[in-house]
């Protein structure tokens, strides 16, 4: 079974996911990377690591050179294949319930990249999602919907994609930072409408382990579910 967390960047994704695998860790779960391509044999490796070259470490200030949709087309082959790698990731909800023994929790999905094309660049929104079709949908996705100015406040920096740069954001960096990501967060409050997720609004004064707590209660109430 397959638990996402998504939100802005900054909005405590990675430090809930961590809390929530712990938590759920009687119960075989494990904390899984979106960028291992997994066990598998010599060749399948080394194309895997040349394709998460190409997505992953272009430099920052080199800026998006060649386009939102060269990107997406990118990352929407490295999911389809992650789906075919790594089998943990492919219970989707359709499976989920009781015979599920164990649980993937995810640091993010590919919902983010999607959002972050359609900031970045006016293509066709059905288009872009069409091309992870290939991918399962995870039993649960939880949008943890966080206000940019709090996001802002609990990292010390952020990348230049992170501040918009990559999408005409300029001028001081927390400007650039809540004007990019409030749209961001508009296009993930969108997809998770449509795709009823679960999503939480923590008050900025919750720790982050009450926010894991409402997570896992929704993963147990699915697991019991026939």
């Amino acid at each position: 079974m397959l638990i996402v967390l998504e939100g802005i960047d900054g909005s405590g994704k990675s430090t809930v996911a961590r809390l929530v695998a712990e938590e759920l860790a009687l119960g075989a779960a494990t904390l899984a990377d979106k960028k291992s391509a997994g066990a598998t044999d010599p060749a399948t490796a080394a194309r895997a690591a040349a394709l998460r070259e190409l997505i992953w470490s272009s430099p920052e200030e080199q800026g998006d050179t060649c386009g939102a949709a060269h990107w997406i087309l990118l990352i929407a082959s490295w999911y389809a294949a992650l789906a075919r790698l790594r089998p943990e990731l492919a219970n989707d909800g359709a499976n989920a319930g009781a015979d599920d023994s164990t649980v993937a929790v995810m640091d993010g999905w590919y919902y983010r990249n999607i959002a972050k094309t359609l900031v970045r660049e006016p293509l066709d929104a059905q288009w872009v999602e069409s091309l992870f079709a290939p991918v399962p949908e995870p039993a649960l996705t939880v949008l943890l919907d966080v206000d940019p100015d709090v996001a802002w406040s609990r990292r010390d920096t952020f990348k230049e994609t992170e501040l918009g740069r990559w999408d005409g954001y300029t001028g001081p960096p927390r400007d650039a930072f809540r004007g990019y990501q409030s749209v961001v967060r508009r296009e993930l409050l969108r997809m998770a409408a449509e795709r009823d997720w679960l999503v939480l609004a923590p008050h900025p004064d919750d720790p982050p382990e009450h926010t894991a707590a409402a997570v896992v209660a929704a993963v147990r109430a699915l697991r019991r579910t026939p």
